[in-house]
């Protein structure tokens, strides 16, 4: 669990709340009340819900590669690291469920448009016909046919 340190201006009310109350407990109860305030509202009240922008997508990207050359055996990314960093580089506090479905959300188009063939089923190898002219050509497994079994 990681140490508090109390500021001066905490030292000042813990102080006055145990000249007031004389019992410490309550007056670190008065402070941790403040503090889980302040938490909640950091968490619910002040998170940004608009969509990423694409310079906030580059960057969670990049930061996620760099992240598992730092990190080559964690089995999860830590996003509670990215989500200061983006508030310092971007000025909005986003929510570790909206980093997280965003890169895993993208993460699975590339793996479908990888394994089709690319976006659509259309397969982005380009060859050239009887006249020169280039044409992609579908792929057959998004054939009407194909996938009605028909």
């Amino acid at each position: 669990m990681e140490r508090v340190h109390f500021n001066e201006e905490d030292d000042k009310k813990i102080k006055k709340y145990m000249k007031k109350l004389k019992n410490f407990p309550i007056a670190t109860f008065e402070l941790v009340k403040k503090w889980v305030t302040e938490l909640i509202q950091d968490k619910f009240v002040n998170v940004c819900h608009d969509s990423f922008n694409d310079g906030e997508k580059s960057y969670i990207d990049e930061w996620v590669e760099k992240y598992k050359i730092r990190n080559p055996s964690a089995e999860k990314i830590s996003w509670s690291e990215l989500i200061p960093d983006m508030k310092k580089k971007f000025g909005k506090l986003r929510s570790e469920n909206k980093l997280k479905n965003y890169w895993h959300y993208q993460r699975r188009q590339k793996e479908r448009n990888t394994s089709q063939g690319g976006p659509s089923g259309i397969n982005h190898n380009l060859s050239n016909n009887d006249q020169g002219s280039s044409e992609i050509k579908k792929d057959p497994r998004m054939e009407i046919s194909y996938l009605t079994n028909c």
